[in-house]
């Protein structure tokens, strides 16, 4: 390997360990979001006294707010830039997450599934984006790969993690689908915060 090759990969490699990580994360809780309210209907749905097919449409409403926003969100990455529009997506998802712990009623319920797919919708396409001002096609390819190996430990780790959340059933008074939704609605937040400090 050439000297200028080793200086490039050395560079290249640098660049990775300061942003990779965060976009990484990103991504990992965008999956594990759009997971948890699989676990939380095991004790929501009971509380709130909706049925399957109320809980379902609401659960599909996420997709809905994505689909529609997902260009404008993308239109809007291009005009603020990237590390600040994604900062705002994780920050607003992890707010509407938050608002779902103390969903009251139906209409509630479908507003927020509604509003926090909105709230996500660019958040992949902008941080391949992102990534793609950093380094170059010969190096992207291997940078793609190890981000989205989030969505593969997002699987792995969603499970146990929202299973012992819901165990926590009674602390603080919380049943434990709402301590679902406040904790998977915190790391957004604090990832939006690192976002916006780290990635310009």
């Amino acid at each position: 390997m050439s000297h200028a090759l080793q200086k490039e990969t050395k560079i290249i490699n640098k660049i990775a360990i300061r942003i990779l990580p965060l976009a990484t994360l990103c991504y990992l809780g965008a999956y594990i979001d759009r997971q948890n309210i699989s676990f939380a209907k095991l004790q929501m749905a009971s509380d709130l006294q909706i049925s399957d097919t109320v809980f379902a449409t609401g659960a599909s409403l996420f997709f809905i707010g994505y689909m529609i926003f997902e260009i404008p969100s993308n239109m809007l990455l291009h005009k603020f830039g990237a590390s600040r529009w994604i900062t705002r997506i994780a920050l607003s998802w992890g707010v509407i997450t938050i608002l779902m712990a103390y969903t009251k009623n139906i209409s509630t319920f479908y507003t927020l599934r509604f509003f926090l797919g909105a709230a996500e919708a660019g958040l992949y396409p902008g941080i391949i984006y992102y990534l793609s001002l950093w380094f170059s096609s010969q190096h992207r390819v291997r940078m793609m790969g190890y981000f989205t190996l989030a969505s593969s430990v997002g699987n792995m780790v969603s499970g146990p993690l929202c299973g012992w959340l819901l165990s926590l059933q009674g602390v603080a008074s919380l049943s434990g689908w709402q301590i679902i939704f406040l904790v998977t609605g915190i790391f957004p937040i604090i990832l939006g915060i690192l976002v916006y400090f780290f990635s310009s």
